[in-house]
This record gives structure tokens, C-alpha cells and sequence, in this order.
């Protein structure tokens, strides 16, 4: 499965769909507010603000409309539903609860010089698509070499300046720039910068990106 991404921009006043994607995807809300109607008369209604995550399931008729007084930056992470359960792309939201993640009840991990927010764990909304988190690193600090074993995921910086270290291969990182970190690359990330680095991790299948953790040595 590979994560399509991409970025929103939605105006005051502006009105997306009604429409359905036929793939399973989150919204990932980095600035803004956004309503969410959904269902098959869009009769349920949920606010999304910034730092939330929606899930919209393969079937779910929907449509998403800003009604604050500044734009909305959305950042969209899609997948195809896998072959093997060609079932899933009939699939809508059925619970009673509304396919949302709030950040403030985001389980927070500390490390030295980095904090994780974990906001979509595995197993979130019913699928295992899809785990993500909101990741800080001080200034000097970095990740470490590591690979992740079970995940492909895609990162996005959202504040500060960076690098990334992907093998042999070297990018900068600055905000609203991505890259795809394949399952099994060792890797690492650095803040270069004065300030905190501030990224986005999205993983597909869902794993915890702190468990499905191999720590490497530095490449010589």
C-alpha cells in the first residue's frame, strides 16, 4: 500500500463535495477548523480543528465545508483498499461515535530532545491503514539511525529546519516539504535549525512508529 498525500487549501465559505473517495483516508486539519457532514443524507455533523484528525471511510458519502473566518490547511493521506478485501471499499461509518481524533487526547511519548504525539494509534477507526503521529525535535536533537520494519510512512515538516538521511541519500527539510521513507530504509532525521522541528508521520500498514523501531548504528 502506498500513501497518496495531498494538501488542501479551503477558504472561508468554501464547500467540498458531496462525494465519495472510494479509498480509506485521514485528514490530517494543520491549521483552520473545518465541519464534516456525513451519512447518506449527510444528517451527522462533526467539527474538526486544527491539530485533529478525520477518518473517512471508503463509502462515506460526505462533504466538508469552512465555516470560520480563516483558511483551512488539510493534509490528506489516502490508500487503496487492499485486493484482498474488496468488501472494504463498501465500507462507510457505521458507530456511534464520530471518525475523529482530537489532539488533546493524543498519548504523549518523551525522549531525549523529542516528543511524539501519537494521534491515530493502530486499529484506530476500525483499519489497520493508518497510524500517525506529530513528532518535535529540539534544536541539535534528531531521531537516531533506525528503520521501521513493518510500515511504510511519509513525513511532513510543518515548522523548523532539518535533514534527512535516507541511506546514502541526503534532503533538507523545511516546512510543507515531504518524503517517503520506504518499509525497511535506515534512516535518520536531525533539527538543524534554532528552533523546533515540528513534522507530521503518517505509516501504512499501521504500526506504532516507537515499537516498530529497529535502533541502528551510525554509518561510518
Amino acid at each position: 500500500m502506498g500513501i497518496r498525500l495531498q494538501f488542501d487549501r479551503i477558504p472561508p465559505g468554501a464547500e467540498i463535495g458531496p462525494h465519495r473517495h472510494g479509498l480509506e483516508t485521514l485528514v490530517y486539519l494543520a491549521a483552520g477548523e473545518i465541519v464534516f457532514e456525513h451519512g447518506a443524507g449527510l444528517e451527522r455533523r462533526v467539527v474538526v480543528r486544527s491539530g485533529d484528525v478525520l477518518y473517512e471511510a471508503p463509502a462515506e458519502y460526505h462533504l466538508v465545508r469552512n465555516e470560520s473566518s480563516i483558511d483551512a490547511l488539510a493534509l490528506l493521506a489516502a490508500v487503496e483498499v487492499p485486493p484482498e478485501r474488496p468488501g472494504d471499499v463498501l465500507r462507510s461509518w457505521q458507530a456511534e461515535g464520530e471518525p475523529v481524533r482530537r489532539r488533546e487526547g493524543a498519548r504523549v511519548v518523551e525522549g531525549s530532545g523529542i516528543r511524539t504525539r501519537v494521534l491515530v494509534e493502530p486499529g484506530d477507526f476500525g483499519t489497520d491503514a493508518f497510524s500517525v503521529g506529530e513528532v518535535e525535535v529540539d534544536p541539535g536533537g534528531g531521531t537516531g539511525w533506525h528503520r521501521h520494519q513493518r510500515s511504510e510512512h511519509v513525513i511532513v515538516v510543518f515548522e523548523g529546519r532539518g535533514t534527512v538521511r535516507v541511506g546514502a541519500v541526503e534532503e533538507t527539510l523545511e516546512p510543507l516539504k515531504g518524503i517517503r521513507v520506504e518499509m525497511g530504509l535506515p534512516h535518520a532525521i536531525t533539527n538543524t535549525g534554532r528552533t523546533t522541528l515540528r513534522y507530521y508521520v503518517c505509516s501504512t500498514p499501521a504500526a506504532d512508529p516507537l515499537t516498530d523501531r529497529e535502533d541502528l548504528a551510525t554509518p561510518t
